[in-house]
């Protein structure tokens, strides 16, 4: 539907001005609307691509925050069509809508790299998506600022090392505490387990672990069983050692420290 609102000259010049935008369906009606904007004297030429980057990221947040999608679970969104969505902003965000015009530059001048593409960010993020609730950061700075917050690794269980069970330690961010066990970048704040050699982590975010908020907040499926294992290292009784997995069932779980176990 939306490829017969572009004419094929116009998805050529497109694709040889911005490049292969991987123009799926989404994206064909942000170019379209571009198209329109440019046309009805909304918009110059020079901004229809900034145009075509926020029409389609606003989409994308309407469209995860009502499926629930990753990392939008549970977070509201006041939008309900990204055009209308788009003319607000132009309307009444103007200091966002030059910032997003400056990270479309750099984003083209460093040859459409994702870390230099903008994105819509929440400048508080308890709060949901809306005009007073935005701002614009490069794809690698939300990333980070998504990773950037105080996190606890407990361990659980430590099969190895039995002195060093049920310890803690607080991290900087998520990443430095993935990095810490050789895992790489995951979600927080599930209530699993994540498993390391013979030890059994637990990841949580600093609100989690003083008690600020709930994983419930985070994750709510249906069903809260889980099944994990660990391994038991002992002694053959005919000389040498056998390593033993031990399954077991456990629910989504959080630990929650007082301020004198912080000390």
């Amino acid at each position: 539907m939306a490829k017969r609102l572009i004419a094929d000259e116009v998805l050529e010049e497109w694709i040889s001005t911005y490049g292969d935008q991987n123009y799926v369906d989404y994206k064909l009606r942000a170019l379209a609307f571009a198209e329109k904007c440019f046309k009805e004297g909304i918009i110059t030429h020079d901004e229809k691509f900034s145009t075509f980057l926020l029409h389609g990221s606003i989409y994308s947040r309407i469209t995860n925050c009502k499926y629930n999608s990753g990392m939008y679970k549970h977070v509201d969104c006041e939008w309900e069509n990204e055009e209308e969505t788009f003319l607000a902003v132009l309307h009444k965000k103007k200091e966002f809508w030059l910032s997003w015009k400056e990270v479309t530059k750099e984003y083209m001048k460093n040859d459409f790299k994702h870390s230099f593409r903008p994105t819509i960010d929440r400048v508080f993020e308890k709060e949901g998506y809306s005009l007073n609730n935005i701002q614009v950061l490069t794809n690698a700075e939300n990333c980070a600022k998504a990773t950037s917050f105080p996190h606890y690794l407990f361990t659980v269980v430590n099969t190895s090392d039995p002195t060093k069970q049920q310890t803690f330690r607080r991290f900087d961010s998520k990443g430095a505490a993935f990095k810490h066990i050789g895992l790489p970048y995951s979600k927080s704040d599930t209530g699993r387990f994540h498993q390391v050699g013979n030890c059994l982590y637990l990841l949580q975010s600093e609100d989690v672990t003083l008690g600020r908020t709930t994983i419930e907040e985070y994750e709510n499926p249906e069903d809260l069983s889980y099944t994990g294992s660990f391994s038991i290292t002992t002694k053959h009784p005919h000389g040498g050692t056998i390593t033993i997995s031990r399954n077991f069932t456990y629910e989504r779980m959080a630990i929650i420290l007082k301020q004198d176990q912080l000390i």
